[in-house]
């Protein structure tokens, strides 16, 4: 059902006219103009590709080392300064060379083997099963194939409603077509993008390598910087709807706002509202939810909001018919959009206050808005699978954050706090903002968090340190008591006026499937599913008395490393190779089985207790019954292994 292969000759086609492409590319350049591609690359991955199309035995042998980054978070896998000068003359005679086409890509126990050479350690099966994903070799890595494809006549009475055009709802949408499933993807706003389109904030940018957040089955996109801007994410996205023809199949200006499930048709009745004015009710056999968990603004119950003389409107509703050059604006909110938007507002506004309730713990990110090199962009084009392994490099230093995310109790025990590279983590990002404040005791004082890192989400730094040193900036820590015609008034009695009021406070993650009302099988409601200790699912994705709803980014359903898009092609699979299975065995519907849904529920309370999340303090991974219930416990590798197919025994299949 799910394939892991795509056809042979195509692949080798891609492969031979890509390379004959990076040849035509090669001639462009000048000699030094390789040598400094060479001389700039990450040597690890080069070393990989290189080994991958020439298999040198001389380049499997050299050494491996690990190089701490992030304030010591995170660590890469490079190769040994001793290695460096022959990897780059094995490069050099190659890429000068102008060789013919590579060969196709290897064969998954050769992937294996090449894997553990880029790390010099051991990979367990389920390390190997979504690292592979990751590399990319395939046209589709995570497709969903037919076992026998049924007859038009039958598919033609299928329609699936994907709730959502984001990134999720967009890779779904794929799925789905190149089945020939008939589906419809309804949004509520005027265009796709989802998050990315509605978050047009200034300065508004990813804070996850671009060469990890992309979709897999988009091969080497020429992004123009490491970390995407808003702006080009947006593209990126539009981009990869119309390739592969989804825009046909979208509803904008379209906003679900119930659903009821009709058990004796096994279908779902859909209400959906438009922006002109107009309704409709729509029915499907199946509905994706893929309306995220950033979908539902947070604005804060600040008394006297409503009389404030100016502007005021939340960052994901940004006003751009507001000017806010050289006005006085307040700031509220100093999570990732608030750090990520202060500097860009300190440049243009004649004073800022920047109200912060908790302080975040705020790290440097190696290459954040920098540009994407001629040099790198060239190697990416010419070198055969370098930007596979480039990737992969990405993939691999990402998943080490869940390491932070763990007690050890003997470290804790000895005087520890969490455990030994948190602890280390802290002291790093301590020293990060001393070095930037540590001239002002009192901005350092409001600066740094008593919380462990990653009890809230690491913010990376935008400029957000050396925004607050700016004459026109004041960090504000006082409570705010009301907002007045004029200004904020802060608990200390003192008001500051402004002309703008910018909030920050980003989303209310736990309102699940907003703003759909959801009536199940037998009337069940998510009201009184959830009303014990909050939002609940099975693998994040199902829930019982819900037949043939599948949530993507739903309760307990945000895993705890990896790229989104990634995440989202894996939940695209498992729902669609879900709606494949019940189409090849002529049912009708499936739900999860409630002693499923319990025991599942039950492990991850038990496993969620070594985990930091509800730890000290708040954040939105906790909801207000106290439980973290946005995060996952399980490992990536561990949740990955769970969904890469349905398990159709933990269903009822009618």
């Amino acid at each position: 059902m799910t394939g892991q292969t795509s056809g042979r000759s195509e692949r080798t086609q891609k492969v031979k006219t890509d390379t004959q492409h990076s040849v035509s590319i090669q001639s462009r350049q000048d000699d030094q103009f390789i040598v400094e591609a060479v001389e700039k690359s990450n040597l690890n991955a080069l070393r990989l590709a290189l080994y991958q199309v020439t298999r040198d035995p001389d380049l499997s042998k050299m050494r491996v080392v690990r190089e701490l980054i992030r304030g010591g978070a995170l660590h890469t896998y490079v190769l040994a300064p001793k290695d460096h000068a022959a990897l780059k003359a094995k490069a050099l005679e190659y890429l000068r060379s102008g060789a013919g086409a590579a060969p196709s890509s290897p064969s998954r126990a050769d992937a294996r083997r090449m894997m553990e050479m880029f790390t010099r350690e051991p990979l367990s099966d389920s390390e190997f099963e979504f690292g592979y994903e990751e590399l990319g070799y395939e046209e589709f890595p995570r497709d969903v194939r037919w076992t026998y494809r049924p007859p038009h006549e039958t598919l033609s009475r299928i329609k699936v409603a994907i709730i959502g055009a984001g990134i999720s709802g967009i890779s779904a949408a794929i799925q789905l077509r190149r089945l020939g499933i008939p589906y419809v993807v309804i949004e509520r706003q005027s265009g796709i993008g989802g998050t990315w389109r509605r978050n047009c904030y200034p300065d508004a940018r990813v804070d996850v390598s671009s060469f990890l957040y992309q979709f897999k089955f988009e091969k080497n996109y020429p992004w123009s910087e490491f970390f995407a801007s808003r702006d080009e994410t947006q593209k990126y996205l539009e981009h990869i709807a119309r390739k592969h023809g989804v825009m046909d199949s979208v509803q904008l200006d379209s906003e679900v706002v119930a659903a009821n499930w009709e058990d004796a048709d096994a279908i779902w009745r859909l209400k959906i509202n438009r922006k002109d004015g107009t309704s409709e009710i729509l029915r499907v056999n199946f509905v994706i939810s893929a309306s995220g968990l950033f979908n539902a603004v947070n604005k804060p119950d600040i008394p006297g909001a409503a009389a404030f003389n100016g502007p005021i409107f939340h960052s994901a509703e940004w006003d751009h018919g507001v000017d806010y050059r050289d006005k006085s604006v307040a700031l509220i909110g100093t999570g990732s959009t608030g750090t990520q938007l202060a500097p860009a507002l300190a440049q243009e506004v004649r004073h800022l206050a920047v109200y912060q309730r908790t302080p975040n713990w705020i790290m440097a990110m190696e290459n954040y808005r920098a540009p994407v090199s001629a040099h790198a962009r060239w190697l990416l084009d010419s070198m055969p699978y370098y930007w596979n392994w480039y990737c992969y490099a990405s993939y691999v230093t990402g998943q080490q954050l869940q390491g932070l995310q763990t007690y050890d109790h003997e470290w804790r025990a000895k005087g520890g706090l969490i455990n030994e590279r948190n602890d280390g983590v802290r002291k790093n990002l301590i020293a990060y903002i001393k070095s930037k404040v540590g001239d002002s005791p009192e901005l350092l004082e409001k600066l740094i968090p008593t919380h462990a890192p990653l009890v809230r989400r690491l913010v990376v730094d935008n400029g957000f340190y050396d925004a607050l040193r700016r004459d026109n900036v004041e960090l504000v820590t006082e409570a705010i008591g009301r907002i007045t015609p004029g200004g904020i008034l802060t608990k200390d009695g003192r008001e500051r006026h402004f002309d703008l009021i910018v909030l920050a406070a980003g989303f209310k993650v736990t309102d699940y499937l907003w703003p759909v009302d959801y009536v199940g099988r037998d009337g069940a409601t998510l009201a009184a599913s959830w009303r014990v200790d909050g939002a609940r699912a099975y693998l994040g994705i199902t829930m019982p008395g819900f037949p043939n709803l599948f949530i993507f980014y739903g309760p307990n359903g945000q895993p705890r490393s990896g790229g989104f898009y990634s995440w989202a092609e894996i939940w695209s699979r498992y729902a669609v190779g879900s709606i494949v299975e019940l189409i090849q065995k002529g049912a009708r519907s499936m739900e999860v089985r409630r002693e499923v849904f319990e025991e599942y529920n039950a492990r991850m309370d038990l496993a969620m207790r070594e985990l930091i999340w509800e730890e000290q303090g708040h954040s939105y991974y906790v909801n207000a019954q106290g439980r973290s219930a946005v995060n996952m416990p399980w490992t990536t590798t561990e949740y990955h292994s769970m969904v890469r197919s349905p398990n159709l025994s933990d269903y009822v299949i009618r």
